[in-house]
């Protein structure tokens, strides 16, 4: 049985995890080993926060570039 991995470093896991998927370097075997150890559901769910984070990051810099 894989032993969990506890508190931020299963964050950092999953963070690492999204961010290599959104930009497509993310090995088929690094995602099996993230769903199988903390499901779908917490990938669903930091997967939303990162589109958050990202979408309001793409605001702002288009916000500062365009003039006032």
């Amino acid at each position: 049985m894989p032993q969990q991995k506890s508190g931020w470093r299963w964050l950092l896991s999953y963070a690492q995890s999204v961010l290599a998927g959104l930009i497509g370097i993310q090995s088929n075997e690094k995602r099996e080993q993230d769903l199988n150890e903390g499901g779908l559901e917490r990938m669903i769910y930091i997967g939303l926060g990162t589109l958050v984070v990202f979408v309001l990051i793409v605001v702002t810099a288009v916000n500062s570039a365009l003039p006032d």
